[in-house]
């Protein structure tokens, strides 16, 4: 049985979380919020790899696409991976709403039930 790291397990449920939030208030993402993200997150990743990735969020926010957002939260692939690491949806969450991830997570790895 493979461990899944921390961080992976982490990402998945803050980017559950967004979605819930995006379908939940029938967010855009297309918002200027959104795209300082989007902005910061380039400053700072190298390979084409990741590039592409941050491609695809662009495309995704620019057309608002919800559906392409449930297919990253549904999949366990690489590049789905990949692309919930790189989010720049993690923005439209309150500190608030972030820190409730964070100790679901807590409470998820002190029973096991991750």
């Amino acid at each position: 049985m493979s461990v899944v790291p921390r961080k992976v397990i982490r990402k998945k449920l803050l980017h559950t979380a967004v979605l819930d939030k995006i379908e939940r208030e029938h967010l855009n993402l297309d918002t200027d919020q959104v795209h300082n993200s989007l902005h910061r997150l380039r400053q700072h990743v190298t390979g084409a790899s990741l590039t592409r990735c941050l491609d695809q969020w662009e495309h995704i926010v620019r057309n608002n696409d919800i559906d392409a957002v449930r297919e990253i939260d549904a999949s366990d692939t690489e590049t789905a991976r990949e692309m919930r690491n790189l989010s720049p949806l993690s923005v439209l969450l309150s500190e608030p709403e972030r820190l409730h991830v964070i100790d679901d997570l807590r409470t998820c790895e002190s029973t096991n039930g991750c």
